[in-house]
Formats: C-alpha cells, sequence, structure tokens
C-alpha cells in the first residue's frame, strides 16, 4: 500500500501517546495529552471514554502540527491499543451508559471472592485466569448488584481501545488478545464462552466480533478526518492490548523472552509456547500465532513513585521543571547505599495481584530508624517496587532467557535500572522503543502490507539503546533483604486486613 506514515494511538491509565512511524523505520511525531481518573470512593478508579476521545484527537493534532498538507495526505493507516479489563458500556443508541471501571478499581473483591468459591475451576479451565477485581467479569457482576438499572440497559459492551476505534471508524470489533482480559473468554477455542457468560447473565449478543491485531476494521470517518487533518477513508487498524503491543514492540517475540515493565502497574513477562498451570499467573495470548505471554503483577510500580514525589517532594513539585524533577530525586538516592541501610518499603498502595492477589494488603515503610532521610526512603521505593516483582515473577514455571528486556518509563532512571538489575540478578536490556503506541505503529505497518509479518517488522526496526550488568556485591544483599520482604509481607497481612476494615 502507498503511503509514507502510520500513526499508533496508545491510551493509557494516565493519558494518551500518540506516535507517527516513518516507512523508513523511523519515528517522526510523538505527543502525549493526560486524562484524569475519578476515585469517588474507596478502591474506585474510574474514567470519562469521551475524555479518550478528546486525548485522541488532540494528541494526533500536536504530534502532526509540524506536517505539510503533503505529508498529511501520506498518513497510510491508524491503531490503537489501550489497557485491558477497561469494558464500556453502551445503549441501543450507542451511547455510554456510565463511567468505565479502570483495571485498577478494586471493588468488586466479593464478587470475585463469590466467583472463586462457586466457580473457580470451571472459569481457569475455560478463561486460564482467575477471578480478582481486574477482570470485566467480575466488574459485571459488581456492576449487576449494585446498579441493576445500568446493567439492564446495557446493548453493546466494548474494550477502551474498541471504544475509541469505533469513534474513528463507526466499526465494533475487538481483537482476541483484549478479548482474553474479559474472564468471559475461552481462549483455548478463541472464542466468547456462553458458559462463562451465564454467570452474569449477559448474552454474546452484546460482545464485538472478534478480529485479529492486524486485521483493517473500517476506514476513518469523513467528520473524524476533517477534524484531525487527515484523508478520509485511510485504513484503521484493530489493534491489541496495551502489554501486548509493549512487548511486542519491545522485540519479545520468542519462547523465553522476558520483558520487565516499570510504569503505573508493574510488569514481568515471559513469552511462552504454553498455557500455564499456575493460577496465579495472568495469560493472554501474544501478537505471535500460537505463542503466550504470561505476566505477573505489582499494582503500584511507577506510581508509587510519583505518589511518594508528590508527597514528600513538595518543593520540588513548586521550584524544580517538571522534565527534571526525578532527575532531582535520583541525584540523593544515589547518596544512598544498596539497600538503604534496612529500610524495607512495600508497595500495596492499593491492594496487590501477583503473588498474593489480595486487595486488602496495605503499603508500609518497615525498619525505620534515626538514621534513615528522605532520600533513603526514595531509594526504598525503588527498591520495593524491584522485590515486588521479583516476588511475583516467582509463580513463573519457568525462567525467561538472559538478558531482559526494560521497559516503562521507570526504565529511564538510571539508578532504577540498577536496582532491578541487581535485584533479579539479571542483565537488562534497554529497547530504544518501548511504548505501546510504537507496537502499534508496528502492527499498523504489517496489516498494510509494509512487513511481511509482525517478527519481521520488530526486527527491521527496534534495537538496543544500553545495556546493565548486576553488580555481584549488592545481588547478595538484595537476596538477604529479599527473603526479609517477603517475611514481612507473611507476617503482617492480618494486620493489614484488619486496618482494611477500619
Amino acid at each position: 500500500m502507498s503511503g509514507r506514515y502510520v500513526i499508533g494511538i496508545d491510551h493509557g491509565s494516565g493519558g494518551c501517546k500518540v506516535t507517527c512511524l516513518e516507512r523508513s523505520g523511523s519515528i517522526v511525531a510523538e505527543a502525549y495529552v493526560p486524562y484524569p481518573s475519578h476515585y469517588e470512593r474507596p478502591r474506585w478508579v474510574e474514567q470519562e471514554p469521551e475524555r479518550w476521545i478528546e486525548a485522541a484527537v488532540e494528541g494526533i493534532r500536536k504530534a502532526l502540527r509540524g506536517f505539510s498538507p503533503k505529508q498529511r495526505a501520506e498518513v497510510a493507516a491508524i491503531g490503537f491499543s489501550a489497557p485491558h479489563h477497561v469494558a464500556v458500556l453502551l445503549d441501543r443508541d450507542r451511547r455510554v451508559i456510565r463511567r468505565a471501571i479502570m483495571w485498577n478499581d478494586q471493588r468488586s473483591d466479593e464478587e470475585s471472592n463469590h466467583l472463586i468459591e462457586h466457580y473457580g475451576d470451571r472459569i481457569y479451565r475455560i478463561a486460564r485466569n482467575r477471578p480478582a477485581p481486574t477482570w470485566t467479569l467480575s466488574q459485571m457482576l459488581w456492576l449487576s448488584r449494585h446498579e441493576p438499572e445500568v446493567y439492564g440497559r446495557i446493548d453493546r459492551i466494548v474494550f477502551m481501545k474498541d471504544y475509541v476505534r469505533y469513534r474513528f471508524c463507526g466499526e465494533l470489533a475487538t481483537d482476541y488478545i483484549d478479548a482474553g482480559g474479559t474472564l468471559f473468554f475461552d481462549i483455548p477455542g478463541r472464542k466468547w464462552s456462553d458458559e462463562l457468560l451465564s454467570l452474569i447473565s449477559l448474552d454474546k449478543s452484546v460482545l464485538p466480533e472478534l478480529k485479529k491485531p492486524t486485521d483493517v476494521h473500517g476506514g476513518l470517518l469523513s467528520d473524524m478526518a476533517e477534524r484531525l487533518g487527515l484523508p478520509a477513508g485511510i485504513p484503521v487498524v484493530v489493534g491489541t492490548a496495551d502489554t501486548a503491543a509493549e512487548i511486542y514492540g519491545a522485540g519479545a517475540v520468542e519462547i523465553g523472552d522476558g520483558v520487565f515493565k516499570l510504569a503505573t502497574a508493574g510488569n514481568y513477562t515471559l513469552v511462552s509456547g504454553q498455557l500455564p498451570e499456575n493460577g496465579g499467573i495472568i495469560t493472554y495470548e501474544h501478537v505471535v500465532d500460537g505463542l503466550y505471554y504470561l505476566n505477573c503483577v505489582t499494582n503500584f510500580a511507577a506510581s508509587s513513585f510519583r505518589w511518594f514525589k508528590e508527597s514528600f517532594y513538595p518543593e520540588a513539585e513548586r521550584t524544580v521543571p517538571a522534565d527534571r524533577i526525578y532527575d532531582h530525586i535520583n541525584r540523593e538516592i544515589e547518596r544512598v547505599p544498596p539497600g538503604s541501610e534496612g529500610l524495607l518499603f512495600h508497595p500495596y498502595l492499593n491492594g496487590e495481584r501477583a503473588p498474593y492477589w489480595d486487595p486488602y494488603l496495605r503499603a508500609s515503610f518497615f525498619g525505620i530508624t534515626a538514621r534513615h532521610g528522605r532520600g533513603h526512603f526514595a531509594r526504598a521505593v525503588m527498591e520495593g517496587v524491584a522485590l515486588s516483582l521479583r516476588d511475583a515473577g516467582t509463580g513463573f514455571g519457568e525462567t525467561a532467557r538472559k538478558p531482559l528486556r526494560i521497559i516503562g518509563g521507570g526504565s529511564k532512571s538510571a539508578v532504577w535500572r540498577q536496582i532491578v538489575a541487581d535485584v533479579l540478578d539479571r542483565e537488562l536490556e534497554v529497547p530504544r522503543h518501548s511504548d505501546a503506541s510504537f507496537g502499534v505503529c508496528l502492527l499498523t505497518a504489517t496489516a498494510i502490507g509494509w512487513y511481511g509479518d509482525v517478527k519481521e517488522a520488530v526486527r527491521s526496526v527496534q534495537s538496543i539503546a544500553a545495556t546493565v550488568v548486576p553488580v555481584r556485591e549488592h545481588v547478595r544483599l538484595y537476596n538477604e533483604l529479599f527473603d526479609l520482604y517477603t517475611e514481612v509481607t507473611r507476617n503482617t497481612a492480618h494486620i493489614s486486613h484488619r486496618l482494611a476494615r477500619l
């Protein structure tokens, strides 16, 4: 297909990232537009779908601000990604019924426990994952119990990226990877499960058609094309979930490849050729047909550090430029020795997923003494997130090949990268490009024929920007700290539960 550019649009937990890739393989434009979450009650996290549309339009306009009319006419296709598990409920007129419940919302713990107790084995056999508040199945059961009027108005359910794409092309669909994030999708059979849908009194007629991530599904609507200054009718590609796009874009396309992500949540990911039997691991299909990616996840990774920055560095928030504030904090951290002189941080700021799957766990600093200053606490947060993801990764039945790829906003910190390498005792590679929007660009380019397949696409464009080697003496220290870290979690979980009840 003719054309010089493709656009990848990723809606993350905090904003929309737009990337424009040239046919040569170079990124020629990028933009980011934030949007808010709403926290009306404890453990609730919701967003307004209309804000996603506004952010996408603004992001594309910003990214293409320097493009001439001729260059805009050479945009060949657009693709999308967004987090798993985020359902958008539509009525008969295709209007949004309520705010979207986000993947990190924890309100449906009782519903999750009910599903585990009564149907846990059936769900795992079909969906290859176990219930937790993250999953759409649990969220829909909560809605049916607490907002029955809303539930009764549902005519269509789509997912975060799919709703945005619908507004761009007018077609409802999802890909099989995003469908796997619902817990009412039969992963081995690659189809919606009537059996699991019956648990929440839904018919599969409300669910979207299933497509591949590289399928073209519709063209850019004329009114949206006018808003964006792009040609009407250009192909709109289905795309996939953000994590799938990220690990693919990072170059993890073979069995045994591993990726460590420091973003809002933290992911420790392993590419596998078979479905696991460990129910504590999250399982999704990979964009490479026949492969899966196995995820062990901590709820608060880079978001833990953002919380710490906002809470403990108020003067820096006021006086240091936004693009330099993390460098400012890193300089304090570099003056603190590995292990933070015995200070441990557990990043359970919103419960925890792997390996505990416990929405009532609470965060803590443990081991505070009078010698600990702010820099110790800052370093302990970074170390605690790394220890948490090592803890999560104990559920893997197989070991990722060396080295691991490290991605996400936290990976931009050299000190945090070194901490991760030391905690995991693994060499790390930093891909030159690692955003989900970049992975979506490659999927979109493959969809319109620029590359023979998705592996060729990423191997043609991706490269390694830096490597990190673990320091042996640090590895020994962190091995001891890891034992203490897990012991504190085991011995304080009941206290977290009592605090949560208060």
